[in-house]
């Protein structure tokens, strides 16, 4: 009998303010008729059904979380069970009236739905929802201990031979891609500090998986952002070849390294990187054997690829809990369709007066989007007009993202129950707090930027709105410094003893941060002469003078930030602070120091190239923030 796994989903946590307004409105406008109903059929007074409806509100919340909907009369089963699980797991379980009351008050909104005809979805979607509690609200009533055994759908992994699953594994590009790669290393290459290829290198193995990439020369500028690069840039994926300061700026070399890893298919060590022997044999493997390595390593892609690293868009995040809830409904009977996904990516304002997404919704279709295509193109995912999993690969998508699924399998994918912390729901879909509003009127400020101990000099002027957030000219700087955002970092007022602003979920060097994206820069400097200290990799140790030379009147036609002037080449990433940088310029630049060459190969520098600690384009840092912001 094929096994089940009950997991709390972790693709709808983590719910906006947006789209909790959006859910309070759309139950506000049906609310009358709701009370009018609920009246007529419970014989309780309208009060009891405007507490009721407390829940229902919790539920479309998560909903619009986990799905690109926006109506409270319709919900696909997929997202809808995403979201059931996430509301009933925030619901102590040891409440058994709390955990009744719950799923009665979503499941009467159903019902007032169906009887009164105000359901708008399909009758296909709505039995699939009424059997959600039809099956798991029995289990919960015959094992209170339990609490709630979650409503997310199974997925079904397809009893596949080893052939047959071999044969679709292997057939896919990611598994062509990959056998290149390892080739491609052989014996092994040099690495960086960080364990990243070096420049020269680049080229290589960008060819080994597709890509037109190469190693930038030290004085070319920082390449895109890699998360925007690989799921917000429709240029991304293209044949156009692509210039890189470091290995990890070009996101899906990153991500096939990262995999290598994670699979055990690779070593790094101090200065080189070589094939481990689990992957030599698979180079020569057959079968099982090759099966196993293959299998986990798609694994490791798809996680990677889908839960990635945190990043600080928003948008981003919105559309990876998206991804989730799509990826589960693709290994089903009822795949979603492509048409509705395409449909967030209009922009506001459709024909005829209709309106389309908001701005938010907008950008969080393209970047779904952009994901979704970015699995298809290595075979992992078929799109037509609908989406689907092919059948070898249900059993990896399981794996990756067992800690959102329940997983029915008769022996491949054996998954054991998350621990799993119960909060108030109002905690379990918190995120940082939201970022201070925007005001046309706030004054300009012009800052200076300075690497504190840099000689020559380096340093940015920049005129800065000051209603963005710190969290904003965190990333603003490390734009003008070609950092690669790899490390901790803060703000300061006062010096040490001064208190420290930086990311929610990172432990500030006194204790927990204020949180930085809850901080307009206006609250920190607001006069000429203000400064605060920006730190970035407490190991290096850059620290960054940031200081208001002049406080300019509002533009609201004005860009949110502009470079207008500035001096000497930014430093490495990793290379020793100040005066590490320092000495590796200067030994980089004299062919009678007995490191010369080590550090000339360490920077990517080409025969007769120099190292100019004075260069500084202004054209392309300003070309950058306007792309950026």
């Amino acid at each position: 009998m094929a096994k089940k796994t009950r997991h709390r989903s972790n693709a709808a946590r983590g719910s906006t303010s947006v789209s909790a307004l959006r859910a309070a409105r759309g139950i506000d406008a049906l609310t009358p008729a709701f009370v009018r109903w609920f009246e007529g059929t419970q014989d309780l007074p309208a009060g009891a059904a405007m507490v009721v409806l407390e829940p229902v509100k919790a539920l479309v919340t998560a909903y619009f979380e986990a799905s690109p909907a926006s109506e409270v009369t319709s919900f696909e089963p997929v997202p809808f069970a995403l979201a059931l699980d996430e509301v009933m797991g925030g619901v102590d379980e040891d409440d058994a009236d709390l955990l009744e009351f719950t799923v009665e008050s979503i499941h009467g909104y159903l019902e007032f739905l169906s009887e009164t005809d105000a359901w708008t979805g399909s009758t296909e979607d709505f039995d699939a929802i009424q059997d959600l509690f039809s099956e798991d609200y029995e289990d919960y009533e015959d094992d209170d201990e339990d609490g709630w055994e979650g409503g997310i759908p199974d997925i079904v992994v397809p009893d596949l031979t080893v052939a047959e699953e071999l044969a679709g594994l292997s057939g896919t590009v990611l598994a062509q891609r990959l056998d290149a790669l390892l080739r491609w290393i052989g014996t092994g290459k040099d690495v960086t500090s960080r364990g990243w290829l070096r420049m020269k290198d680049i080229e290589g193995a960008g060819a080994a998986i597709g890509l037109a990439v190469r190693g930038a020369r030290l004085s070319a500028h920082k390449a895109k952002d890699s998360q925007e690069a690989l799921f917000d840039d429709p240029a991304a994926g293209s044949d156009a070849a692509r210039t890189v300061k470091s290995m990890n700026d070009e996101p899906s070399m990153a991500l096939f390294w990262n995999a290598l890893q994670s699979a055990l298919l690779i070593e790094i060590g101090a200065t080189r990187a070589w094939l481990t022997p689990l992957a030599e044999s698979y180079l020569e493997a057959a079968g099982e054997d090759k099966l196993a390595v293959l299998r986990d390593f798609t694994t490791s892609f798809i996680e990677l690829a889908v839960k990635g690293e945190e990043v600080w868009n928003p948008w981003m995040l919105e559309a990876a809990a998206i991804e989730t809830a799509v990826l589960v409904a693709a290994t089903t009977d009822t795949p979603p369709a492509m048409e509705r996904i395409r449909s967030l990516t209009a922009p506001a304002g459709g024909e005829g007066g209709e309106s389309g997404p908001q701005f938010g919704d907008e950008m969080t279709g393209r970047i779904l989007l952009h994901r979704l295509e970015y699995l298809a193109e290595f075979g992992l995912l078929a799109i037509g007009d609908h989406l689907s999993v092919p059948p070898a690969v249900v059993g990896c998508v399981a794996a990756a993202l067992e800690g959102s699924l329940n997983v029915e399998d008769g022996s491949e994918v054996e998954l054991e129950r998350a621990d799993i912390r119960i909060v108030p729901p109002s905690e379990a879909r918190k995120r940082p707090r939201p970022a201070p509003k925007r005001n046309p009127k706030a004054p300009i400020l012009q800052l200076k930027v300075m690497l504190k101990g840099s000689k020559p000099p380096v340093w940015r002027r920049l005129l800065v709105r000051s209603d963005l957030t710190l969290a904003e000219l965190h990333h603003i700087i490390q734009a003008s410094f070609a950092w690669q955002d790899c490390h901790m970092h803060n703000f300061q007022v006062g010096g040490w003893l001064g208190p420290e602003y930086g990311p929610a979920d990172e432990e500030g060097l006194g204790g927990p941060p204020i949180e930085e994206a809850g901080v307009a820069i206006r609250e920190l400097l607001a006069n000429e002469g203000d400064s605060v200290t920006y730190t970035y990799d407490f190991g290096d140790n850059w620290e960054h003078s940031i200081s208001v030379e002049k406080v300019l009147p509002a533009d609201a036609g004005a860009r949110a930030v502009r470079c207008t002037g500035g001096r000497g080449a930014a430093p490495l990433e990793d290379s020793g602070g100040v005066w590490g940088w320092a000495a590796m310029v200067a030994a980089a630049n004299d062919p009678s120091h007995e490191e010369h060459e080590d550090f000339r190969d360490w920077l990517g520098l080409e025969r007769g190239e120099t190292l100019d600690p004075k260069a500084f384009d202004r054209d392309a840092l300003d070309e950058e923030l306007a792309r950026l912001f």
